[in-house]
C-alpha cells in the first residue's frame, strides 16, 4: 500500500445501507476487495451499528474513500445512512454518535491541522454521510 504523507482532512462517510441491514466491517471489506478488486477496505475506521469502532485500512496508508484526496485524508465510515425506500437518511444509533465523537476527538489530537468534513465536501452531488457534518460538529463543541 502507498503511505499517506499528510493529513489535511478527516472525512466522514456512510455505508448507504438500511438501519435493519446487518452489515459489518468484514462485509464492506469483502465488497471493496472482491467487487472492486482493491487491496483492502477503503476506509481507515468503520463504526458499526452497536458503536463498535473497527480498524479498516492501516492509518498510515492511503485510503480509497474520496477520489483525488486519498493522499491527504483519513476516512471513517458509519454503517447505515439509507432509508427503506433507498433515500438518504440519518438513521445512525446513539452508540454510533458517541463512538464518532470519541473517534473524532482522538483523530483531532493526532492530526490537529486536519479539517473534519463529510464526503459531500469533495463531491457536492453526494449527500454522504447523510447528515450535515458542520452542524453535528457545532452540536458537540
Amino acid at each position: 500500500m502507498i503511505p499517506r504523507t499528510e493529513t489535511n482532512y478527516i472525512v466522514i462517510h456512510c455505508s448507504a445501507t438500511r438501519a435493519d441491514q446487518d452489515i459489518t466491517t468484514d462485509d464492506i471489506r469483502r465488497w471493496h476487495v472482491d467487487d472492486n478488486g482493491w487491496s483492502d477496505i477503503g476506509y481507515h475506521w468503520i463504526i458499526e451499528r452497536d458503536g463498535t469502532v473497527q480498524q479498516g485500512r492501516d492509518a498510515q496508508a492511503q485510503g480509497a474513500h474520496v477520489r483525488g484526496h486519498n493522499h491527504e485524508s483519513v476516512g471513517i465510515c458509519m454503517i447505515g445512512g439509507m432509508a427503506e425506500n433507498g433515500d438518504p437518511e440519518d438513521n445512525f444509533t446513539s452508540e454510533q454518535w458517541l463512538a464518532l465523537e470519541m473517534l473524532i476527538e482522538s483523530l483531532e489530537l493526532r492530526y490537529p491541522e486536519a479539517q473534519v468534513v463529510g464526503h459531500y465536501f469533495f463531491t457536492p452531488y453526494k449527500t454522504c454521510p447523510n447528515f450535515v457534518v458542520e452542524h453535528w460538529l457545532e452540536s458537540i463543541r
